[in-house]
């Protein structure tokens, strides 16, 4: 919801694209004065939007959550139009992180995979625990150090430093609430949108955490 207002003042016709109930809901409460904004209730693989006419599409923390990403970004890259956009954010593997950060994420990978498993309201309960227990602590010490010019870049959680709680309790939710998560390499990446047709000479990734956002352009 966050994502199409901020859209909202630069497109004639927005598309959101929810196929949960809740949050399907949540979206046609919130946007039900606005006419420009399309609240679909559908998958990224089966859709009404129409082949090759958008300008930008995006997806900022989901595809990773799906069974088939690369068939994710295909889909996606049959619905923009030659000269859009795609941008997105995919979880990525960690390969230039030390092993001790790599340690800590498959414990707390561990710990993901009993809470996606509990019910949804203690799931989110835990998760909210999570956030003000680890995520805040971490997020406000790698601030603290950061304005000391330490070098933070291998701090746990670091990129979270000056994110408001809000954000850290959604996050954590993402993160320990859901039983599919994958992650990728940018070499993975970069043959995944090749494959889906988009041009690799526009491929962009951004070099500030979190890891991976990038985007690209269709031919």
């Amino acid at each position: 919801g966050r994502w199409t207002s901020w859209l909202l003042p630069y497109f004639s016709t927005i598309y959101a694209l929810e196929p949960s109930d809740g949050a399907n809901s949540v979206l046609t409460t919130k946007f039900s004065n606005e006419m420009r904004i399309k609240v679909l209730q559908e998958t990224v693989g089966i859709n009404s939007i129409p082949d090759a006419s958008l300008d930008l599409a995006m997806s900022l923390g989901v595809l990773h959550h799906i069974p088939d990403t690369a068939l994710a970004i295909k889909d996606i890259a049959n619905k923009i139009k030659g000269g859009g956009t795609f941008l997105c954010y995919l979880y990525y593997k960690l390969e230039d992180k030390p092993a001790f950060y790599r340690g800590l994420f498959w414990a707390s990978n561990w710990l993901r995979w009993v809470i996606s498993r509990l019910p949804y309201p203690i799931r989110r309960l835990i998760s909210q625990i999570i956030a003000g227990v680890i995520y805040l602590p971490l997020a406000r010490t790698s601030k603290l150090l950061g304005n000391k010019g330490r070098d933070i870049s291998n701090f746990p959680l670091h990129h979270y430093s000056n994110m408001p709680f809000v954000m850290l309790q959604n996050d954590a939710l993402d993160r320990f609430g859901t039983r599919l998560e994958q992650r990728f390499s940018k070499k993975q990446i970069t043959e995944m949108v090749g494959n889906a047709g988009f041009d690799l000479s526009t491929l962009k990734f951004s070099d500030v955490e979190p890891f991976w956002t990038f985007s690209v352009k269709k031919p």
